[in-house]
């Protein structure tokens, strides 16, 4: 299990190559393309996926906390228990066959710069250094049900002590007035209450249940 404490904001298509410019200046920056399967709760505090050959669930714990990050900058702050586990290799991912319906492909371009705690000091002196967090940024470009967007994510992994200290440090240090868009709190939230927002999931029926009488 691992904690998390993020600000992710979504943005509508296409993707400002101002920001991405702007992104790519952060640091050494990692590009992989992956399609996660999403199985949306009526909650949003439940954040349940399947990522290659594991389930992965969010849990949120705090939040969210609306926070000012910069002149450019307001978002809302989630924190987050992570739980990841491995599928036997029996077992198969749901496919175009799947018989429910629910699981939703999400298509990404990720995007991503991390800052692992040994290298902190570079951004700034004053972040905690007992028990260090790690600090991540994740500019993404996204497609479900035929509809795209992009989001960023700033969010600090580790040690829960560390994590507020940490994320209101770094993160207003890295949205500087040189973000070339604006970040408002009404774009600020998590992947479920966005795919909760298409038309294609917000109108999905229940699966029907066929229950068997079994034999006495």
């Amino acid at each position: 299990m691992t904690y998390t404490l993020e600000a992710r904001w979504f943005g509508t298509p296409p993707l400002p190559s101002a920001l991405r410019d702007w992104f790519d200046a952060l640091g050494p920056i990692e590009t992989s393309t992956r399609t996660d399967l999403y199985l949306p709760a009526a909650d949003p505090t439940l954040n349940l996926k399947l990522r290659g050959d594991q389930v992965q669930m969010k849990r949120r714990l705090a939040g969210p906390i609306r926070t000012s990050f910069g002149p450019k900058a307001a978002g809302c702050c989630e924190q987050w228990a992570k739980w990841s586990f491995r599928l036997s290799e029996e077992e198969s991912l749901p496919g175009d066959e799947e018989p429910t319906d629910q699981w939703i492909p999400v298509e990404k371009t990720r995007h991503q710069f991390a800052i692992p705690a040994e290298d902190q000091s570079a951004l700034t002196s004053t972040l905690p250094t007992t028990p260090p967090a790690t600090i991540e940024a994740e500019l993404t470009e996204v497609e479900a049900d035929a509809t795209t967007a992009w989001t960023l994510c700033v969010e600090t992994t580790g040690p829960v002590s560390s994590l507020v200290d940490t994320l209101t440090t770094a993160a207003p240090l890295l949205l500087d007035d040189r973000l070339p868009v604006s970040l408002s709190t009404d774009q600020s939230f998590g992947y479920i209450r966005w795919l909760q927002q298409l038309p294609a999931v917000s109108t999905r029926s229940a699966p029907e249940v066929q229950i068997s009488r079994s034999e006495a």
